[in-house]
């Protein structure tokens, strides 16, 4: 895990090196940073499994035989932080065996549902992907609709986004940072993101699911973003070290 502070430290050191000063503000970062921790996994994702070495950097963003409760009429609820879905879900049926969900297609459904010798059973049941409503979150569809409950599932999970707390000095306009999790005092004589004086706060930062060797992709990506809204040739030289950063 890389702190969200080092990240941001980094980046400004690298972003200002015509001696601008403040050429990235707090609240830039967190809005860049969202995107380029999109970018970051969407290339890790990309290439998951296809070597050990991919497979063992995404490990952490594995889960690992999640149980899905699966209610009336064979619907199961994703993860809030469900991604993508590894290998194939299973069940334990009534005698302890584990068995095999397979995925289908709705066409595919269909058919088997037709023909009585290829339709779902609890020996051999079936798996869509769906959403229930048009604002609700992606679901599982289990046929047979009755007698599997729970069903368990290998997934990807989303990243959590970085984000960086801060309060600032009154006086000298000094950023203090917060640390992930904490209650922070916010001083009489600071004011805190949110406008708080004097007061506790709780603390919004969440740091980068990342690890230190990941640090020249993360500052490349964040420099090739930037470049963007920095029009500086250090920053469109920056950027362009992302390919060379992703190959290594």
């Amino acid at each position: 895990m890389i702190l969200a502070s080092d990240i941001y430290e980094l980046v400004l050191d690298l972003a200002r090196k015509d001696l601008r000063g403040f050429s990235l503000s707090a609240e830039e970062y967190n809005r860049v940073a969202r995107v380029v921790n999109n970018m970051l996994f969407l290339k890790m994702y990309k290439e998951f499994e296809s070597s050990q070495e991919n497979s063992e950097a995404m490990s952490h963003f594995k889960v690992l035989n999640e149980p899905v409760a699966v209610g009336v009429g064979g619907i199961g609820a994703l993860p809030v932080d469900f991604y993508h879905l590894c290998g194939m879900p299973w069940y334990s049926d009534a005698g302890g065996v584990a068995r095999r969900l397979d995925l289908v297609t709705s066409l595919e459904h269909a058919k088997r549902q037709i023909d009585y010798l290829t339709q779902a059973t609890l020996t051999n049941p079936t798996f869509r992907f769906g959403i229930a409503t048009a604002t609700s979150d992606m679901t599982l569809y289990i046929t047979p609709t009755a007698g599997i409950n729970p069903i368990y599932i290998d997934y990807i999970r989303e990243p959590a986004t970085p984000f960086l707390d801060y309060y600032i000095d009154s006086t000298t306009a000094g950023y203090t940072w917060m640390a992930a999790g904490a209650t922070v005092a916010v001083p009489v004589t600071a004011i805190s993101r949110t406008g708080v004086s004097g007061a506790n706060v709780a603390s919004q930062t969440t740091n980068w699911e990342y690890f230190e060797d990941d640090l020249p992709i993360i500052s490349a990506l964040f420099l090739e973003e930037l470049g963007v809204q920095l029009p500086d040739n250090i920053l469109y030289e920056g950027g362009s070290l992302k390919e060379n950063k992703l190959e290594a």
